[in-house]
Formats: structure tokens, sequence, C-alpha cells
């Protein structure tokens, strides 16, 4: 028992679309159609820390012209259209979705890149103001 391995769901995913991936290839590569279902439910991951917030999708066979990513005060949207085709098929994947993301970011800094199917998306956290002591004065009456 104490050889026994726990799975993350993402590592699963991983696996599973790097299969996905590697047959859809030796499918088209002999001109048959794709064995995959298209893409309906990418695994996504939000986290954030003092600095930024961070969502990582897995997008099997993406490739950033597929990709559309905006955010707007505190929403992100994301949406993938992938087309591909072969001699016999034709087939189309999309995905689309938006986020609440848990504070509002600074969009013009928002930086998205695509590696190994994962896109990232980091977006710097707004600053906070300092909060500020207003002192209270005495109201002169006049003379």
């Amino acid at each position: 028992m104490a050889d026994l391995k726990i799975w993350k769901n993402e590592e699963l995913q991983r696996i599973k679309s790097e299969s996905d991936s590697m047959f859809d290839r030796l499918c088209s590569g002999l001109g048959l159609p794709s064995v995959c279902r298209p893409l309906l439910e990418p695994a996504v991951q939000m986290t954030e820390n003092s600095e930024e917030v961070l969502v990582e999708a897995h997008l099997p066979g993406m490739k950033p012209e597929d990709i559309e990513i905006s955010v707007t005060g505190d929403m992100l949207s994301m949406r993938c259209d992938q087309r591909s085709s072969c001699a016999c098929t034709s087939q189309r994947s999309v995905y689309e979705t938006r986020f609440r993301l848990p504070c509002k970011v600074r969009t013009d800094e928002v930086e998205a890149e695509l590696d190994n199917d994962v896109v990232r998306i980091r977006m710097p956290k707004c600053r906070r103001p300092e909060p500020r002591r207003i002192p209270v004065k005495i109201k002169k009456t006049g003379a």
C-alpha cells in the first residue's frame, strides 16, 4: 500500500490530452477522422498571491490565434475556437467561459502565454489605497 500514488485531476487530464493529441496526429497522418471528441470543458485553475491572480487552462491542440481573452473590471472572459479538417471531415471545437476574479486587476498589464497546451494568464492586482487619517478641525465662527 505504501507504493500507491495519488493522481491529481490535472495530471490525469494532461495524460488524456497527450494521448488524444497522439491519436489525432496518427489519424490525420493516415487521412482518417479524429478519434477524439471536440474540446468541451478544459481543466481550469485559478490561484492568487499578494501580487497577482493566475489562471491556468489546459487547452490541448490550441494555437494562440484560436484563443481570445479579455478582462473587464473583475471579470475574465475566455473563448477558444479551433477548426481542423482532413481529407474526409472537418471538426470545430469551441469553448467559452467567464470567471469572476477575486479582485480588480490592472488590465493594461495582463499577460497570457501558451506553453505545452496550457495557457497561463497573469493579472497583476490593483493596489489598494493606503488608509489615510483625516484630521477633524474645529469650525471657527465668524468674528
